[in-house]
């Protein structure tokens, strides 16, 4: 069941529907709407339709108890609209997955120009020739903006509003939505803008090209450009497909009412398919708030406000309707993709089920022939295959989608091809030395890789994924989406030149054993580390992956934008930002688990007790960050506290001499030492006592 109210110069009405599968249909749902009265005063047949005042009755609600005041408000202290709240939360947590209710105010445009020229020629001038002009000379009216008057009316409701929701505690909507028209956006500017609105739900409208008023010859009823509505109302969301140029709207032409109909239910499916808050606002056109509420099955239209309960039902696999709107009127159906739905919306069970075949794949070869070459391969390859997947199933290629999902497989390609290649030149990994003959050891570092490769992924999995998708987005080159890609490229090039530096270093025979101090490694000792930590951050800003810490800030950064910038809502929002989860657990993994916690003091100990150039190891991490980029001349007089808290150079990196080598191995290496230098000494008085005779 679905609540929709509608609100000044606007029209409530709560409503019921019947739709598709899940709790969230789909496009080709068949959804049935039907009003639930008892709520409002603009249900009873006692209510005056052409006297009634939304300001003066509390937007209608009716005055009443309800059977969840017993418990919720047990004092009496709460007010109409708090009870009624509780009362709705109620019946949604109630009505299983097929039913819904959601509180609609649809609110009328205030006074435009249109208005006050038919006023001012009358009727029959206005429709015989003056409609059919943009103006008079002085005044124009073609998508006509308001009068002072409308102005006045639509700042009336906002104070209203002000007082509503100061006084009343009533809930304010969660997403809003506008006509094309100017009038309309204006009016939503006007009454929403100012308003002490919950930060997650700010007032950020969608404009929907389908909820304009019937269209006519009218030049009043002709949009502006979307240029044009970009420009006047920039903070503004536009829906997928949203033409430039007004593609409806012909001179001479009059749409009927049944095809407006038509079109009241498409973008009321749309809307109720695709937003899964209850509250929601609709700033439209008299004309057409009368045909949805025609939809939503409400017997009675008020001229002014109105409010009203729907109630819809989401029903088994019905076949949509056989009355179909015009093709004409989906203008953006034709430039889209199908979407796959594979299991779950958000492609949660498809990847896990890829990753885990895709890895038993490799491991198998692995274990059978004994072979170290593919397993890192199997690793970085496995984050392109579920990019590549994913954005193929999503239908919507957008250009963030295609960024996000290029950067990991870049990342990913890089990370296994570097990999691959160095395998290759040393021969075996010397990490399985102890599990390479053991089956579930062997398999244990398998399936920790499976969780490695689909949680680090959830970022872009997230964003490619219906239940995402379905929502508009903003166009790519936000602020954050620049400072993800910057972040990425950082974080790409530290990581993948500190690879080739340390390789090419090693490779040389005199650098053997020797302290990497060269290019990054100057400046921190772990560059590969922050280089994927950045990218996985900024690309959530996107997703991103496992030996280089910087390029997971940037995936982050430029994946969660639809959410950041208020597109995305409800339960979408939620899994963009619990994504995060990859970045972190690449972190943590990095920080506390196979990273630094096994290069750092183990490596120290192992320098110390073999003597291997542990006095130029001991000077290097004296004056190089372990993570974080920073001069070494600075670096080293640092007091230790600001090195150990925030440059992240934990005690557990640390490492101590006293308490941590082994003096056995020291003492047996020293005392291996000393015998060496002896037999040197007695070799030379042998060669020189030779040299004598």
């Amino acid at each position: 069941m679905f609540l929709s109210t509608v609100v000044a110069l606007c029209t409530a009405i709560i409503v019921s529907w019947v739709g598709v599968v899940s709790s969230t249909p789909t496009r080709n749902s068949h959804i049935n709407y039907t009003t639930v009265t008892g709520y409002f005063l603009q249900d009873e047949a006692s209510t005056n339709t052409s006297t009634f005042s939304f300001i003066n009755t509390n937007f209608g609600l009716i005055n009443r108890t309800y059977a969840t005041d017993a418990t919720y408000d047990p004092n009496g202290k709460k007010t109409q609209w708090q009870r009624f709240e509780n009362q709705v939360f109620r019946l949604n947590r109630g009505s299983g997955r097929k039913v819904q209710y959601k509180l609609l105010f649809m609110g009328r445009h205030g006074e435009g120009y249109h208005n006050a020229a038919e006023s001012y020629y009358g009727t029959p001038a206005w429709n015989c020739y003056w409609s059919l002009v943009d103006g008079n000379g002085t005044v124009r009216w073609d998508d006509a903006r308001l009068t002072p008057q409308g102005v006045k009316q639509a700042l009336a409701v906002n104070t209203f509003w002000a007082s509503e929701l100061k006084n009343q505690k009533t809930p304010p909507p969660r997403s809003y939505y506008t006509s094309p028209l100017t009038r309309c956006l204006a009016t939503a500017n006007l009454t929403f803008s100012g308003l002490q609105l919950p930060s997650r739900h700010p007032f950020v409208p969608t404009v929907k090209e389908f909820f304009r008023e019937g269209i006519s010859g009218h030049t009043c009823d002709r949009r502006g450009t979307k240029s044009y509505i970009q420009q006047a109302f920039p903070s503004y969301k536009i829906e997928r497909g949203f033409t430039e140029t007004d593609q409806l709207w012909q001179a001479y032409h009059r749409e009927v009412q049944i095809d407006q109909d038509i079109r009241s239910k498409a973008v009321l499916d749309d809307v109720f398919s695709t937003d899964s808050e209850t509250y929601l606002s609709i700033t439209s056109h008299s004309g057409e708030i009368a045909s949805l509420l025609r939809e939503l099955a409400s017997e009675r239209v008020f001229t002014d406000q109105d409010r009203e309960l729907v109630q819809s039902e989401n029903a088994e696999r019905i076949r949509p309707r056989a009355r179909q709107f015009a093709s004409q009127f989906h203008p953006k159906q034709s430039h889209m993709m199908a979407v796959v739905y594979a299991l779950d919306d958000y492609y949660l069970a498809i990847t896990l089920l890829i990753t885990i075949a895709y890895q038993l794949f490799f491991f198998s070869i692995a274990f059978s022939l004994k072979f170290d070459k593919l397993t890192d391969f199997a690793g970085g390859t496995n984050f392109v295959v579920l990019a590549i997947i994913t954005l193929a199933f999503s239908g919507h290629h957008h250009a963030r989608q295609i960024v996000c999902s290029l950067f990991i497989m870049l990342w990913g390609a890089r990370l296994s091809g570097f990999l691959l290649f160095r395998i290759i030149k040393t021969g075996k990994d010397d990490r399985f030395d102890d599990k390479r003959d053991k089956f579930w050891s062997f398999l244990g570092f398998w399936v920790f890789q499976m969780i490695w490769v689909w949680i680090v992924s959830l970022p872009v999995t997230i964003l490619n994924s219906p239940n995402v998708t379905k929502f508009n987005q903003p166009a790519f080159g936000t602020g954050r989406d620049i400072a993800g890609v910057i972040l990425f490229a950082i974080g790409f090039i530290l990581e993948s030149v500190s690879d080739i530096q340390k390789y090419q270093f090693r490779s040389k025979p005199e650098n053997k054993g020797k302290v990497c101090d060269i290019g990054f490694f100057t400046w921190t000792r772990h560059p590969n580390y922050f280089g994927e930590i950045i990218i996985q951050f900024g690309e959530y800003l996107r997703p991103a992956s496992r030996d280089g810490a910087n390029c997971l800030l940037a995936i982050f950064m430029i994946a969660v934008s639809p959410s950041a910038y208020g597109y995305v809502t409800g339960g979408a929002f939620s899994a963009q930002y619990a994504a995060i989860l990859g970045a972190f657990f690449l972190t943590l993994l990095l920080m506390f688990v196979s990273g630094l916690t096994l290069q750092e003091r183990p490596g120290a100990k192992k320098r110390y007790e073999s003597g291997n150039h542990w006095e130029s190891f001991s000077r290097y991490t004296k004056r190089t960050s372990i993570l974080i980029p920073f001069p070494p001349q600075l670096y080293e007089p640092m007091p230790t506290i600001l090195k150990r808290t925030l440059f992240l150079e934990f005690p557990i990196y640390v490492f101590d001499p006293a308490k941590h080598a082994d003096q056995s191995k020291v003492r047996d290496r020293e005392a291996e030492e000393g015998n060496n230098e002896r037999r040197q000494d007695e070799q030379g008085g042998q060669d020189g006592h030779a040299n004598g005779q």
